[in-house]
């Protein structure tokens, strides 16, 4: 048996390859493995939408790992931190909390998506914070048309996009020191992130962090842990091999 994790696959309609390549991906777990999404597994999500190809696609995927008796866990982003509980059903998958402590190999393993991790923006800092209150969340669903929304989320993409290009595609550092203590106060020996797209690992003495990486039109990658390797491992392919035109 097997464990993936993957994140940042900010997966739209207008991302076919990226659609590709996540059905290409889920082909090659198995019956016994399990998948975890560490957050960000759509560009954008502001709620059920039985039009959007990408959730089209998400569901079709999951359903069919479903019945391969494969269980899939999700784990809010920063770009789909509105998909609820029952949301997450309809998709086929169960919503853990922001950070999860699961057993890898008999190692205890902090699953996060990491944006917390990345404290020198102060705006997003407070952001985030406003932004998982639940109640917060239900009054902006409620008192929002779906164009609206459709609205604000295409223009937080489109500045973090324009954001990531005036800095150089320089991406996001995680503050090592508080993903240290993270690592202290759960008594855990791995961490497993995304959120800053740099697709690698690092170890301190008796402790190993690994970012999943991105996907981008590049390259995909992922981590995947099994009972004979005592470490999980980080997997990057060239998602060129796979784009269609």
């Amino acid at each position: 048996m097997a464990v993936y994790f993957i994140a940042d696959l900010h997966l739209a309609p207008d991302t076919p390859e990226l659609l590709t390549l996540f059905t290409d991906f889920t082909g090659i777990l198995r019956s016994g493995d399990s998948l975890y999404i560490l957050g960000d597994l759509f560009g954008y999500y502001i709620g059920i939408d039985p039009d959007n190809l990408a959730q089209i696609r998400v569901k079709k995927q999951i359903s069919i790992l479903k019945r391969q008796n494969i269980p899939v866990y999700f784990i809010h982003g920063n770009r789909d931190f509105l998909l609820s509980k029952s949301d997450a059903e309809y998709f086929g998958f169960e919503l853990l909390p922001q950070k999860m402590l699961i057993s890898i190999s008999g190692k205890q393993c902090l699953l996060l998506h990491g944006d917390e991790l990345c404290t020198e923006e102060i705006r997003y800092t407070w952001f985030r914070i406003f932004s998982r209150i639940r109640l917060l969340q239900k009054l902006f669903m409620l008192c929002t048309s779906k164009k609206k929304r459709i609205s604000i989320a295409e223009n937080m993409r489109n500045s973090s996009k324009l954001r990531f290009q005036n800095n150089n595609y320089v991406k996001e550092k995680i503050n090592l020191p508080k993903a240290l203590r993270y690592l202290r106060e759960s008594n855990a020996e791995i961490m497993i992130h995304g959120h800053t797209h740099h697709a690698e690992a690092s170890v301190a003495p008796g402790q190993s962090i690994y970012d999943t990486g991105d996907w981008n039109d590049y390259q995909y990658s992922y981590i995947v842990a099994d009972d004979t390797e005592k470490m999980p491992e980080l997997i990057i392919r060239s998602s060129r091999l796979y784009r269609r035109f």
